[in-house]
């Protein structure tokens, strides 16, 4: 998993970089020579899916989410475990609920042959298959984050920082 995640966050290095240099492309060419990139608004778009998303499943594990730590350090030891096991859940029901949806929209996309207008005509459904791809790691390593936090609160024993 940790191989998927890096491969995951070496792509969104690179969705970043391309976004860097497709908008600074765009504006030397808005000056320069009076015109933009074709599609940049679609690639820009496009590219913000790996750009955001691939990074879920890395900063999962390293438990880098957000959290309210000012309440949390008034709860004993033995309730936050049990909070986290909730936070876990409630996550994976939603990161459920957002890989189906995403699935759905991506099989119709596909199926229908779907593309953006403009120059390029690109279609439809690699972002589609991103954000699906993403998802699913980012539920996968949810899954073994409440894995462990569930051994955790069922032993009494502090969950693992990272896994």
């Amino acid at each position: 998993m940790k191989r998927i995640e890096h491969i995951l966050d070496t792509m969104a290095a690179v969705a970043i970089v391309l976004l860097g240099l497709l908008i600074t492309a765009n504006i030397v060419a808005r000056e320069v020579i009076q015109t933009g990139v074709p599609d940049i608004m679609i690639m820009v778009q496009e590219l913000m899916i790996p750009a955001i998303l691939f990074p879920l499943a890395s900063a999962t594990a390293a438990r880098a989410h957000i959290a309210i730590e000012v309440i949390a350090n008034l709860f004993p030891a033995s309730l936050n475990r049990w909070i986290a096991v909730f936070a876990g859940l409630t996550g994976l029901l939603i990161a459920s609920v957002l890989l189906f949806a995403g699935w759905m929209e991506f099989w119709k996309t596909f199926n229908s042959h779907a593309h953006y207008g403009g120059t390029f005509f690109w279609p439809k459904w690699p972002g589609r298959a991103l954000f699906v791809l993403a998802i699913a790691f980012f539920e996968l390593r949810l899954l073994t984050v409440v894995w462990a936090d569930l051994r955790a609160a069922l032993t009494g024993q502090p969950a693992p920082e990272t896994l």
